[in-house]
Formats: C-alpha cells, structure tokens, sequence
C-alpha cells in the first residue's frame, strides 16, 4: 500500500472512534434523565398528600380601643349676615346731581346708630334703626308711621317720647343727631306752612287733617288721634305739635329721606364697600350685615335628611375658619330654589322638590368674632352621636353572627381564641362601637379579622384599627 492510502486509512478509524463515542455520551444522558424523571415521580401517598394540602393558616387581627367613635357630617360653608341693608344715595335737597364725596366706613367696621356711612354731594347718609325704608321727607307737624319709627330710633339716644307726630322735640332731637355726626342739621318749617286752605300752621294743625303726599297723618296708631300735646314717658321729651304756630325756619325741623337709612338692627357690620368717592351716587354705595353671623353650607340630599332628623345631643363644632374652635346651632333648613325657611328637624312636605332644588343649612356661631369677614371659609363639624361611656371601638369586619344571630368578636391572646358576644351600639366609617360583659372584651385585645390560607369563622377580611 502506498504512503498516501495508509494516512487515509488513519483518518477514517479516527473518526470512527470519535462517533462512537459521541453516540455513548447521548445515550448515557438520556438514561440518566430517564432514571432523575422516574425517581421524582415515585412519591409517597403522604407525600402527595402534604403538597396537595393548604398552607399553613396566617391571621390578620384588629386592636380594640376605648377611644370613641363618633359620626360625623363634615361640611364646608361661607360666612354671612344674617340680614343685609344695601345703602343707596340720592339727590340731596339743593344739589344737582348725587356724587359720592366721602365713604368714612371700610369693610369689617361696626356701625352704630347715627353714624355716616356716606356722605353724597357734601350731605352724610345716617343710619337708624328701623324695620322699614324712608319713604319720605319729614318735617315738623307730620305724623304717621314714618315719624314713630324715627322717635323709636331718637328714643333711647335723646329721650324723644314716641307720639307719632314731629314736633319740637324731634325736632331738637333731629338737630343733636347732626351735630353728633359732625354735620349742619337741616333747616325746616312746619308741614302746614304756606298748604292749601285749611290747615292751621305749625301749632293750630287739626289731628285728622291730612298729611304732606295726600297721606292720612292718624299718629300711626290706627286709630283717630286725641287733639292737643301727647304726653310721653316720664322722663323724656314730648311732642305735642310743630310749635307756637310760627313758620320760621327750624335747625332739625327737616329730616331728607336721602339723609337716613334705616336698618333691622344696630350696631351692625359693613359687609362690602362698592361706591367710590367721586363717583354716581345711585348705585348701592355700602352694604351692612345685621342681625348676627351665620354660617351657610350647601347639602346633598342624603345630607340635608341627615340635619332635618338631628338626634338629641347632637354637637355641631367649627373647624378651620373664622369661628374655629367654637360651637353652634343649627337655625333652619332653606330650600334655595323657593327660598324658604324650614325650621330644624322639621318635615319637607314635597319629597320630590325637594330633591330637585338646592338645599342650604344655616348655622349660628355661638362666640367668636363679631365682624368675620363677609365670604369666609367655614368648616362646620356635626357630630350627628358618640358611643355611650364605656363602650368599646373595634373594626366592623371583626363582627360576625353566630348561629344563634347574636354578635361575636373573636379575641386572640397568644396562642388562645375566644368567641365574645357584643352588642353593636353603631357602625361609622369602618369601625364599630360594642359593648360586652365585664373583662371579657379589653381595650389592647386584639380580635381576629379573617384567617388566610385556613377555614374562617364566618369572618371577612379587614384591616387594623
């Protein structure tokens, strides 16, 4: 054989060997895997049994606590008077036009009778109180309505007797009040003075005669007044009539419609100041709040239900805003589509309306600032019940019912478990208020939730409280 034929012959037995022993490793492999699978599949019946069981049960438990549940309606309102005055300005007697010359009040001052709110064409705007606008300018020897309101209102200040007709001694009362607000008092003579035939003058005017504007001058008593001086208390000023009968001009003796305004109550608050001096006049020039502060806070339906049954010993308290730290009461339900008042705790009437329109609750402060800012913020806390003393709070889905329908809690101490009857006083928010006999349920104890992983007890999952 030749040299080169014996290195092929070489070559072909090498690779012959290295196939082979390729081929003897993978069958190798392959029976060593087939013995791994079969060995892993020869378990145990106790075996299977032990991974075909649950793991083992894991409990999540609640804490009780002694501190006391409490539900609470949480609202958010705005601050508000609870009756406003708009003060508008008119043409003083004299000028041309009504310009706005001073405005000597500012947002959140409070106003007492007699002082100036505005002053138009150089001529102040005075405020009294009264529960109705001037409708007219006064003079001496008018009488009516008009004119006891004004001496109601000079009453308590000057003493001014309460006769229904202006005579001298409103007349004198008219005079101190512009001087005590720094202003000339108007000058005036008697309503009968220079009329048409058949009035008397100033002193000598017949009680049923008629009045200034064709208005029937009776004393505002609905009744025919006594002719002659009425006689007022002891003590103060009487007005028996517009003088002597003399027609000379009188400091006081007028009393401009468009230099006073009248309102429910005094002192009150300015609310907003919208005039600007320079400007007209005619617009509403000042705004005064009376009658106290309330807090106003717009209700769902579920939530007005809630207010009109208010519990007995229910607290409302304020939170964050002018009057925080405060308690209050609440004052009535308004319907703000019909405007109308409903008292607390009382009926709807009309179900479906009431739904529809938009419900407002008013709330009264009881202390705290006078003259908060009109629009403030106000949250308004209502604590609709409390868990009596000595009741327990837990989470609810601690609870459970037994067979019997009684209540139970289930307490863990360690490794023990004791089913507890309760009784649930109420449930807010998450959390229950029970009771239980003595010692058997603690503050600290813990009560189990649920059981993961294990049969529960007719318990639900929860979280800790």
């Amino acid at each position: 054989m030749s040299e080169g034929g014996s290195r092929r012959a070489q070559r072909s037995g090498r690779s012959r060997r290295t196939t082979l022993v390729a081929v003897s490793a993978a069958v190798l492999l392959a029976a060593c895997g087939s013995v791994w699978w079969i060995a892993a599949q020869a378990r145990t019946p106790e075996q299977r049994a032990a991974n075909a069981a649950p793991p083992a049960a894991s409990q999540i438990t609640g804490v009780v606590s002694a501190e006391p549940l409490v539900e609470r309606l949480e609202l958010t309102g705005t601050v508000a008077a609870a009756s406003r005055t708009t003060v508008t300005g008119a043409v003083p007697s004299g000028a041309a036009k009504a310009v706005v010359t001073a405005l000597p009040v500012k947002t959140g001052d409070s106003v007492k009778a007699g002082r100036a709110v505005a002053e138009v064409s150089g001529r102040p705007v005075l405020v009294l109180p009264g529960r109705f606008p001037a409708y007219r300018d006064l003079r001496l020897g008018d009488k009516g309505p008009d004119v006891r309101q004004l001496q109601r209102a000079l009453n308590g200040r000057y003493g001014v007797a309460v006769t229904g007709t202006y005579g001298t001694a409103t007349a004198t009362a008219v005079k101190r009040l512009y001087k005590d607000s720094g202003y000339d008092a108007p000058v005036g003579e008697a309503s009968g003075a220079g009329s048409a035939p058949g009035s008397t003058g100033s002193g000598g005017q017949s009680p049923d005669t008629t009045g200034r504007n064709g208005a029937q001058t009776d004393g505002g008593t609905g009744g025919e007044p006594a002719p002659g001086p009425s006689t007022g208390a002891p003590g103060t000023a009487t007005d028996g009539g517009a003088g002597t009968g003399s027609a000379d001009a009188v400091p006081g003796g007028l009393l401009p419609a468009a230099e006073v305004s009248y309102v429910g109550s005094l002192p009150a608050t300015v609310v907003e100041v919208g005039g600007q001096v320079g400007g007209p006049a005619d617009k509403p020039l000042v705004v005064l709040g009376n009658g106290g502060q309330h807090i106003s806070a717009t209700l769902t339906a579920d939530q007005r239900t809630q207010l009109r049954d208010l519990p007995d010993g229910a607290k409302i308290k304020f939170g964050e805003g002018p009057y925080s730290g405060h308690s209050g009461q609440l004052h009535a339900l308004r319907s703000a589509a019909a405007g109308s008042d409903e008292t607390a705790k009382s009926g709807s009437g009309d179900a479906a309306k009431d739904e529809a329109a938009r419900q407002i609750a008013l709330f009264i402060p009881k202390g705290g600032p006078a003259n908060a800012t009109g629009g403030a913020t106000q949250h308004v806390i209502v604590e609709l019940r409390s868990s009596p003393a000595g009741a327990l709070r837990v989470p609810v889905s601690a609870v459970w019912t037994d067979l019997g329908g009684a209540s139970v809690v289930t307490v863990v101490r360690g490794k023990e478990k004791q089913d507890v009857p309760v009784e649930v006083v109420f449930s807010f928010d998450g959390l229950a208020a029970v009771t239980a006999e003595a010692d058997a349920l603690r503050s600290g104890d813990k009560v189990l939730l649920s059981r993961l992983g294990g049969q529960g007890a007719d318990s639900t999952g929860g979280i800790d409280g």
